[in-house]
């Protein structure tokens, strides 16, 4: 299994390699940053043993539910992501685990990237003795941008391209100017009124074809601006503060708090992004007590009808020196070869310090519409 491991993080180091090679996007600059995520995850088994044989009839399920709010602006900016993780089985043992982050972050000048941060910090976890809750206030430098209209209008570019509308591809200022109009969409009266910016804007080229761009054109852009769930975005940050512990969830007394993270977001075309986040905290004696996170994702658009998520998620729990370790990588294809028919297939491993081995959950999800 250790072999499995290897092998996903090659590919996660691979793939931003590649990554790093291809045109930056994240020169963009948006004035106003406002992304958020909300995925759920469920499946259920159930077997009833034909022969009658209760200790074979088995049964078990997982939810998850992951939430991420990034908002920046020149003033101030602030960030939540909530996980819920649940595992419930009658023949293992049944596992929930609860996180839930946030903090609110000042700029000390709209033109600077250094800040001044609140934050508080809510676990939960089977576990735990009690429900853990914590704050902290500290300093940090960095920002992150929004730079989806760019790579909204280099998808566009793109598609022109393949199509023949175009002869070549749009200077990078045309992109910069299409990029702007995009990201200020709720100025417009309607999206008519944008995309009719868009076409005169992209026609003015003069790489546009005899007759401009036609009605095809016109309603793939329409999908490309208006697509759900589709989202790029730059920047870093690192910020370390001082804390007090509300709640242990060690069941031990409230301690004052040493609190450190990071969060760096990467993309260079429309078709990836990379994403890292990592935090510490723990008492004075951090290294005799602890908790570390580390969540690294990388999202990749292999195709119209392809695309592939890997996730790698590490926690680790220190308590008198004695360390317990979570490991979990995800990978998700997800595979629509027909505007009516997807296939999901998701691999989920696991490992715990009261596991002997790997745990492995493949699921295989093949939805179509006929009528």
């Amino acid at each position: 299994m250790s072999r499995l491991l290897v092998v996903a993080s090659l590919l996660l180091c691979i793939s931003s390699v590649f990554v790093l090679g291809a045109t930056p996007l994240c020169d963009y600059r948006s004035p106003l940053t406002d992304l958020s995520d909300l995925t759920l995850r469920f499946a259920y088994n159930y077997h009833n043993d034909p022969f009658g044989i209760s200790n074979l009839d088995t049964s078990g399920g997982q939810f998850g539910v992951d939430y991420v709010r990034l908002y920046d602006s020149p003033e101030y900016g602030y960030h939540i992501t909530m996980q819920n993780d649940i595992t419930i089985s009658d023949v293992d043992v049944s596992t929930y685990a609860i996180v839930a982050d946030g903090d609110y972050k000042r700029y000390f000048a709209s033109a600077e990237n250094y800040f001044a941060y609140a934050g508080g910090s809510a676990r939960s976890s089977s576990s735990f003795q009690a429900l853990g809750l914590s704050f902290d206030l500290g300093i940090g430098y960095g920002r992150f941008t929004d730079v989806t209209p760019l790579a909204t209008a280099v998808r566009i570019d793109e598609y022109l391209l393949r199509r023949g509308s175009l002869s070549d591809h749009l200077h990078p200022v045309d992109l910069e100017i299409l990029a702007r109009e995009i990201g200020s969409i709720s100025s417009y009266d309607s999206l008519a009124d944008l995309l009719t910016v868009v076409q005169e804007t992209i026609e003015s080229t003069g790489l546009a074809g005899i007759g401009g761009l036609d009605a095809l054109d016109i309603s793939e852009m329409t999908q490309l601006i208006q697509e759900e769930g589709f989202s790029r975005y730059c920047g870093w940050d690192v910020q370390a503060g001082l804390g007090y512990e509300l709640l242990d969830p060690s069941g031990g007394g409230n301690d004052v708090l040493v609190a450190a993270s990071f969060n760096y977001a990467f993309t260079t075309t429309p078709r990836a992004q990379l994403l890292i986040q990592g935090s510490i905290s723990g008492p004075p004696e951090i290294l005799e007590t602890n908790r570390m996170d580390l969540t690294a994702s990388y999202d990749i658009l292999i195709s119209d009808f392809m695309s592939v998520t890997t996730t790698y998620g590490f926690s680790r729990e220190t308590w008198a020196s004695e360390a317990t370790d979570i490991h979990r990588v995800t990978v998700d294809f997800l595979l629509t070869p027909l505007d009516t028919a997807d296939v999901v297939l998701g691999m989920v491993l696991e490992h715990r310090p009261y596991y002997l081995e790997w745990s492995i959950d493949v699921q295989l999800v093949i939805q179509m519409e006929l009528l």
